[in-house]
């Protein structure tokens, strides 16, 4: 795809369609892997098991923080 020959009319609208797309495809990329990191935060074992059966338990006042 040469665009030397082109007119000027229709040089600068591929380029910068280029450019705009390649930054749409980054921005992207940037989403899916804050949601994955997102998605992974909170997962972690704290060593306590929630008992099983139990209709109502207060809830533990000890804080976590990561």
């Amino acid at each position: 795809c040469d665009l030397t020959g082109s007119p000027p009319s229709l040089t600068f609208p591929v380029i910068a369609g280029g450019v705009i797309g390649f930054l749409f495809a980054i921005f992207l990329i940037l989403l899916l892997v804050y949601r994955m990191r997102k998605k992974d935060e909170g997962s972690y074992d704290l060593g306590e098991r929630k008992p099983t059966g139990a209709a109502y338990q207060k809830a533990p006042t000890k804080e976590f923080y990561a």
